[in-house]
């Protein structure tokens, strides 16, 4: 019979043990961090986004320089080649040189004002790239001591599992069966002892008649408490 409760203090301790490494503050320092290199790098894609955005606009628009570039070097060279006789052909080449300048000198106040806008935002993103960086050798340490802090736990749930595997041994399987059924209703005291009047894992007094046929029970009986249901050792 000691060695049926021997099995259920080491359960008893192996549920503490197994409590205590998933809420181990080495673990809840793990998920911090962790939380906070998430928290990075959300707002590094949504500012990478910005960026893109802003980059593609000023492409398109250094595109359109190029374009207008060429378009007023063609205007130039049909206005200068003396191939143009007439005045009025002259001047209105000359109105849509005049209108390209205008409309190169938009585009690339564009272009300009984009390239002011990329500053700060390029700024923040290498500023944030140096936080994720000590974030992740913060992750990296917090990591180590969770694993340190595990491995002493599993240790001890090692030991707690030989101990067990020696308590087994020499309790019955029928007897260990009837535990095992009890155990997930019950957890630490699905097996209890009897005080001689009372079962010690019922809620109230062992009504008489139970508790005289337990009493009548040879020494180290295992019965069945009809009021709580749990395993009474006798």
């Amino acid at each position: 019979m000691e060695a049926l409760f021997a099995i259920q203090d080491e359960d008893v301790v192996k549920g503490q043990l197994e409590h205590r490494r998933a809420n181990l503050p080495e673990r809840t320092a793990v998920i911090a961090v962790e939380a906070e290199r998430a928290a990075t790098m959300t707002q590094v894609q949504a500012l990478e986004l910005e960026r893109l955005d802003y980059a593609r606009r000023q492409h398109r628009y250094e595109g359109e320089v190029t374009a207008v570039e060429v378009r007023i070097i063609e205007l130039n060279e049909k206005l200068y080649s003396g191939g143009i006789t007439s005045p009025k052909e002259a001047a209105s080449l000359q109105d849509e040189i005049n209108h390209l300048l205008k409309r190169q000198d938009d585009l690339e106040g564009q272009v300009l004002e984009i390239m002011e806008t990329l500053e700060p935002v390029d700024a923040r993103l290498k500023e944030l790239a140096e936080v994720a960086e000590q974030q992740d050798m913060a992750i990296l340490e917090a990591r180590e001591s969770l694993k340190v802090a595990e491995a002493g736990i599993v240790d001890k749930l090692a030991e707690s599992a030989k101990r067990r595997t020696e308590a087994v041994a020499s309790v019955g399987s029928d007897l260990l069966a009837r535990y095992e059924r009890n155990r997930p209703t019950f957890g630490s005291s699905a097996v209890v002892g009897f005080s001689g009047s009372d079962c010690s894992g019922c809620p109230s007094s062992m009504p008489a008649v139970e508790a005289d046929r337990v009493r009548c029970l040879p020494a180290g009986t295992l019965a069945d408490c009809n009021e709580c249901g749990r395993l009474v050792a006798r």
